[in-house]
């Protein structure tokens, strides 16, 4: 049969459902390449698709929040995205699995063979070309609204491995989200997109045997970044932390294991310097010592004290006063943030 080539143009509104497009008939039906590449253009922004002649599949997508989720149902097709970004609402990362069929993805020099619900990353910021191979492809996606801060770049067209029965529970959640007309409201729809993005985190960051590969350069970020903005909560400890991440305590310690300070060490640190940084602002001399301890977690001032004087060899009070040179100000703040993302700041 002869193969057809079409350029898909992105589709308007991003959080429409699959009837909303014109390129998608009611029942999801999407017929011909020309109308296959702009359905896929709405979802991944635009792209190139080919297809052989009486090309039909399904889509079925919906807005959940800032996500959405997609189903798509074809033959054997190639799609393949140019570099940059897409100037639509479409999203850049996108968390594809496939349930039947299989998907070769070629992007950022790799090649990684998709099937048997391994999950893949895709980035359409890129270029690619997804070649779906089989007679018939059953393809699940989260199109999530990440950013380069997110720090998933590295996760890009890798194997995932030891995920299986993971992605099999994610597959047919985000199938079923897909496939789903139950209107939700705006509220519902907020909290199911929450429920999607924390499923595609655990997916992304999940290990066999609860950590015993290598942490994960991502999920270590993540965890001190939600450290850096939880700071002021007394409830903050690693088991808070790790619960919040959907991970075991144990795991935690192993991702801080090349830390040079352990997880409550991190935290007591951040918080002294955030102490500091505010007992050093002209702007909040009004605020008593104790005060400035208790908004960044310490709850006895004599515990704030002693713990402040022990990592800059001054109390609260006296560094306020100025009885801190300025050479000993640097230095412990080096060594207790060595560990904080460069671009995190507060």
């Amino acid at each position: 049969m002869r193969t057809q080539s079409f350029r898909g143009r992105p589709a308007g509104a991003a959080g429409a459902t699959e009837s909303a497009h014109p390129a998608i008939r009611e029942d999801g039906t999407v017929r011909g390449v020309t109308a296959w590449a702009e359905a896929l253009s709405g979802l991944y922004g635009p792209v190139n698709a080919s297809a052989d002649q009486g090309f039909r599949a399904t889509v079925r997508s919906r807005e959940l929040g800032l996500v959405r989720v997609s189903a798509v149902d074809c033959p054997a097709a190639e799609v393949r995205g140019t570099a940059g970004p897409c100037g639509t609402r479409a999203a850049r990362y996108h968390l594809v699995l496939v349930t039947g069929g299989e998907a070769v993805l070629e992007q950022a020099g790799r090649t990684v063979r998709v099937g048997a619900c391994g999950p893949v990353l895709l980035d359409t910021d890129r270029p690619f070309r997804l070649h779906l191979t089989r007679p018939r492809n059953t393809v699940v996606t989260a199109h999530l609204p990440w950013t380069e801060r997110d720090g998933l770049g590295g996760s890009v067209a890798r194997e995932l491995p030891g995920r299986e029965q993971l992605a099999v529970l994610v597959a047919e959640f985000l199938a079923g989200l897909a496939r789903d007309a139950t209107p939700y409201g705006p509220v519902g729809e907020l909290r199911m997109g929450a429920v999607v993005t924390e499923l595609v985190r655990a997916l992304l960051d999940h290990r066999p045997g609860d950590g015993e590969g290598p942490a994960t350069p991502v999920l270590l970020r993540r965890i001190q970044l939600y450290i850096l903005d939880h700071l002021d909560d007394r409830r903050l400890t690693p088991d808070q932390v790790a619960a919040a991440h959907h991970i075991s305590t144990r795991y935690l310690h192993r991702l801080f294991q090349g830390q040079e300070l352990t997880v409550a060490a991190w935290i007591k640190a951040q918080r002294l310097e955030r102490c500091r940084r505010d007992l050093a602002d002209p702007a909040l001399r009004h605020l008593p010592v104790h005060t400035i301890g208790a908004r960044w977690g310490f709850a006895q001032p004599a515990d704030f004290s002693r713990a402040f004087r022990a990592a800059y060899g001054v109390t609260p009070t006296g560094l306020r006063a100025g009885a801190l040179p300025a050479h000993k100000q640097c230095a412990p703040r080096q060594r207790q943030l060595s560990a904080v993302p460069a671009d995190s700041t507060s």
